[in-house]
């Protein structure tokens, strides 16, 4: 959580700044009884409604901070909107989007020759065959032990279905606890690789080097399936961008946890959805994915791909304006 950041509109009004402020939480915030475990949790929430206009990634957001103004100060909304002395600030959902146009430009990009080359050999370890990708921080929020686990269980019971890529950039690399998750995940990866590879095949691949988007676009749209599984997420946008790089005709399935916030905007009929700390249920949805009939993952697709497109990274920036006083035009989900 941006803690940091949080006070920032009474340090603004403290200056004589009059002019409408807001404040965008991109990531999940607690119920009740989680967040009284932070330490001056009840002023950084009072601070918080110094700013005009809060927004938060989905209902369930909204619904926690709202119940947690209940719990810990007696105040209730209505119509969106909380009365404190100070005055009021309006409390809203804005589940923020990507640019699909841009990102069909991105599949067109021309890429250097070195990344080229990097693609390439990466896509030639899958050739003839069926891969799922995932695309996270190396951070233990991310649930890639678990997705791991969930490859080690399918695959002793599917050997040789699929394989994983997992591109995952080192993260908060000075801190010991991110350093031994990194150490974790490694080792798990090199166990289902030693149980299950061949010598012509290996399960896992993985590596922490960084993509830029147009690279990560082409490798979206070559795997079969995009496994989005973190164990809890303000939004996750990799979800939507995998999506938007499939091919219409032929595309892959997204592999969903339900406490990401996208699983606001995807339900059950479009992502298969998973709880993020059950590497079996992981496991059933890939399989189901990697073998799912071309017209229900067409019909899948197109139903997300709707959504996309009817609220994308330029809505979410037209509706959030501080001051703007009205409800967004339109949302997906």
């Amino acid at each position: 959580m941006i803690i940091h950041l949080l006070p920032l509109g009474g340090d603004l009004h403290n200056l004589g700044i009059e002019r409408p402020t807001g404040f965008f939480l991109h990531t999940p915030w607690p119920t009740p009884d989680m967040i009284e475990r932070v330490p001056n949790h009840r002023e950084l929430m009072k601070s918080m409604l110094e700013y005009d206009l809060l927004g938060f990634q989905t209902n369930r957001d909204l619904d926690n901070f709202l119940a947690c103004l209940r719990t810990y100060f007696g105040l209730e909304s209505k119509d969106g909107v909380v009365t404190t002395e100070r005055g009021q600030t309006r409390v809203q959902k804005f589940p923020i989007g990507i640019d699909p146009r841009q990102f069909a430009e991105y599949l067109a990009a021309e890429l250097s020759p070195a990344e080229q080359e990097k693609i390439s050999s990466l896509l030639q370890n899958f050739e003839g065959a069926k891969f799922a990708i995932g695309v996270d921080r190396l951070d233990y929020t991310k649930g890639i032990d678990k997705r791991v686990e969930a490859f080690d269980q399918l695959l002793a019971g599917e050997p040789g279905s699929i394989s994983l890529l997992q591109i995952a950039p080192s993260s908060r690399a000075d801190v010991d606890e991110y350093r031994k998750y990194k150490e974790d995940v490694e080792n798990a990866i090199n166990h289902v690789n030693a149980e299950h590879g061949t010598e012509e095949w290996r399960p896992i691949h993985y590596t922490n080097d960084p993509f830029s988007q147009a690279a990560l676009a082409r490798l979206y749209r070559a795997a079969h399936v995009g496994v989005v599984t973190p164990l809890r997420d303000g939004m996750n946008l990799v979800a939507k961008e995998y999506v938007a790089a499939q091919d219409p005709k032929d595309p892959g399935v997204l592999v969903l946890s339900k406490f990401a916030g996208a699983a606001e905007d995807f339900n059950e009929d479009e992502a298969l959805l998973v709880d993020p700390n059950h590497p079996e249920e992981i496991a059933d949805a890939i399989s189901k994915a990697a073998n799912m009939p071309l017209e229900e993952r067409v019909r899948r697709w197109r139903s997300m791909m709707d959504k996309i497109e009817s609220y994308t990274i330029h809505d979410w920036s037209a509706d959030y304006p501080p001051g703007a006083g009205q409800e967004p035009h339109h949302r997906s989900g």
